[in-house]
């Protein structure tokens, strides 16, 4: 009998031009495919394994983490080819971390593919580059949410992921750090997909404007995007 084997796949940006070859060979191999909230399900209409939904996104919740911990490893009992498919790549803010030290615990053989991060999507939408030479030698990817107890790095670039329902105060943070009001902001929603959409902003004119981002959004904050 062959070793089941959870297969835990980076599905990139969205667009599936941006899948890479690997993770689209293991989609067409697998029996079985658990996919998350930001993948579209009719991108894998093309795959013929059995597909299961198991979302997250803030406050909608199909599954809890537990949850699919366990669904996963029930299905390593049933088959020997599992694909986890998540959004982006699953080692940024994928919590992936939490589902590695399950199936490890189970003795399960896993295998991680990192696909492109929304945040590499997101930067390629502006046209800029995260890092510059004399503008940006440091870059940080860091979660929007909760921002209680959280320290903003103080690096160069900063990119916040699941950052749309606390832009406010992602704003404010950075002010209280000292950032220029003038730093530039982009918000990007949906990179890399028809639905694409990009806004230009400045620290000082989100707060003043009380702009709200629309989930799930990117946001990029740093000199980098000056002049794009």
């Amino acid at each position: 009998m062959n070793t089941p084997t959870i297969y835990l796949v980076g599905f990139g940006p969205g667009n599936p031009d941006l899948l890479t070859i690997k993770a689209d060979r293991l989609l067409r191999e697998t029996q079985i495919i658990f996919y998350d909230n930001l993948i579209d399900e009719t991108t894998l209409e093309i795959y013929p394994a059995r597909k299961v939904y198991v979302g997250k996104r803030k406050g909608r919740h199909s599954k809890h983490q537990t949850e699919i911990n366990e669904i996963l490893y029930k299905a390593s009992l049933e088959y020997t080819h599992i694909v986890r498919l998540k959004g982006g790549d699953p080692l940024i803010f994928g919590r992936v971390g939490e589902e590695i030290d399950y199936l490890r615990s189970k003795g399960i053989h896993i295998e991680i593919v990192p696909g492109i991060s929304s945040a590499s999507a997101s930067a390629a939408a502006c046209g800029v580059s995260l890092t510059q030479r004399g503008i940006s030698s440091s870059v940080a990817y860091c979660t929007g949410h909760p921002l209680q107890h959280m320290t903003i790095p103080t690096a160069d670039t900063l990119v916040f992921f699941m950052g749309a329902s606390t832009l406010q105060e992602i704003m404010h943070a950075l002010v209280t750090q000292h950032r220029s009001l003038q730093t530039p902001v982009a918000i990007v929603r949906n990179a890399s997909l028809p639905t694409q959409h990009i806004s230009q902003h400045t620290i000082e004119s989100i707060i003043q404007s009380k702009y709200v981002a629309q989930s799930p959004s990117i946001v990029i904050v740093g000199d980098v995007l000056i002049n794009p």
